[in-house]
């Protein structure tokens, strides 16, 4: 009675219940003795392979269906109106307070170490290992046994060593050598060492010093933000090329319009020459700034700063204003005949006023000249040996170095101490015949 209501587990026979312990000796068993139950066979083959659909995945179709079913009607749920929230609380001033006092303990612990390494640095000779060991405590090797970064064991060949800034224990692998000229670099705002007074001592610790990882990685951070504090977009840089451009082109105008209109009013200050010199460069300038504001308008925008693009169309436009309102309207300098006309006008209307004046001051045989030219000069001796001739000559030949390198402030300058040169020497002259 007891066998009868035994339960029997495994890949059993249908016809025999012989265990046959895997599926292939199954249905081979059954091809070879129980063949004539075909229909039989069919069906556990059916049955095995929902079997394995359910136990590795389930069917598609069934997915779909339970995807049907989860459903708000399923569970009778009914869509509500949005509630107003309730009692909220904010941990916006918490977040802060936390992230505050992190930060200012990462920067106070940053900054003992660049205090450590600037002092570091003036250390040299053969007491520098000393002079180390004073300025930073060393961890007692005899409590650590294993590296802190890769848990391996002290041993004979494999030695302790010590952070120079932190006096931590690590192996030799986990160390990193810093270099003198990139701690110099990173403690440059602190203290300027002077290499060349350093004495050298020979090996590898003379120039570079042992840190851990963990002191490397705050020093590397803080240089990190150095450079991005310090690093300026692309479009700041052009903008402030563009700006240079434009008052370097702005002082130019200014002199161009000063230039004209001293050679309109029959002034021998400039030259024509100079004065379409200084016009052509002006035009390579209006250039140059026209392509920085193409440039920039040209910049690549991201998706999530949409305003960019109107800024830099802005710049573009407001650029273009500026050429043709204040570079291509610029007059164009006289040519040679009208400044001939200008020059006549103007040494008849002198030659005018002058006679007025000697009549009217009874001054006889005053020579009225509208310039200084060698031709004029006598060349007796006495002339010669004249030192407002010499200092004349002198300033002339500043005049033409100075026209030349196209320096035509100096010019200007140089031009009007000649004119006092020869209005001084024009009195010598008139006290001279009277």
């Amino acid at each position: 009675m007891a066998e009868a209501n035994l339960i029997k587990e495994g890949f059993l026979c249908p016809i025999c219940h012989k265990d046959l312990r895997s599926p292939n000796n199954l249905i081979a068993h059954f091809q070879d003795l129980h063949s004539e139950e075909q229909d039989i066979l069919k069906s556990i083959k059916d049955l095995y392979g929902k079997a394995k659909k359910k136990i590795l995945k389930l069917d598609e179709q069934d997915l779909e269906l339970f995807k049907n079913e989860i459903t708000l009607e399923k569970y009778y749920l009914e869509i509500s109106e949005p509630q107003d929230p309730g009692q909220t609380r904010s941990h916006t001033d918490y977040f802060k307070a936390v992230r505050r006092e992190r930060l200012d303990h990462r920067t106070t612990e940053t900054n003992k170490l660049i205090i450590r390494l600037d002092r570091l640095l003036r250390f040299y000779g053969s007491d520098r290992r000393q002079q180390e060991q004073e300025l930073v405590a060393w961890l007692d090797g005899s409590t650590v046994t294993r590296c802190p970064s890769c848990a391996s064991s002290f041993n004979i060949t494999r030695r302790q060593h010590h952070c120079r800034l932190c006096g931590s224990i690590m192996c030799n692998s986990c160390s990193y050598f810093l270099a003198y000229e990139a701690a110099q670099t990173i403690v440059a705002p602190v203290h300027n060492v002077d290499v060349n007074n350093r004495e050298q001592v020979p090996g590898k610790e003379s120039d570079s010093l042992r840190i851990c990882n963990h002191c490397l990685d705050m020093l590397e951070s803080r240089r990190r933000v150095q450079m991005e504090q310090m690093r300026q977009p692309i479009i700041c840089q052009l903008y402030n090329h563009l700006q240079n451009l434009k008052s370097q082109t702005q002082s130019s105008v200014d002199l161009y319009l000063k230039m004209y209109n001293s050679l309109t009013s029959g002034e021998t200050t400039f030259h024509l020459q100079d004065t379409q010199a200084l016009r052509s460069g002006i035009a390579k300038k209006a250039e140059l700034i026209d392509t920085l504001s193409k440039k920039i308008a040209s910049l690549p925008v991201e998706d999530d700063t949409p305003k960019v693009a109107t800024l830099q169309n802005s710049i573009r436009r407001a650029t273009s204003h500026y050429i043709k309102e204040y570079l291509l309207t610029l007059p164009a300098p006289p040519s040679m005949q009208e400044l001939e006309q200008i020059k006549k006008q103007r040494s008849m209307r002198n030659t005018e006023e002058e006679s007025r004046v000697a009549v009217r001051t009874h001054i006889k045989k005053v020579i009225v000249t509208t310039g200084w030219s060698p031709s004029t000069v006598n060349n007796d001796s006495s002339e010669a040996e004249d030192p407002l001739i010499e200092q004349m000559n002198i300033v002339r030949n500043y005049i033409e170095q100075a026209r030349k390198a196209q320096r035509f402030e100096e010019v200007e300058s140089l031009q009007e101490n000649l004119k006092m040169l020869k209005e001084t020497y024009r009195q010598q002259q008139i006290l001279k015949d009277s």
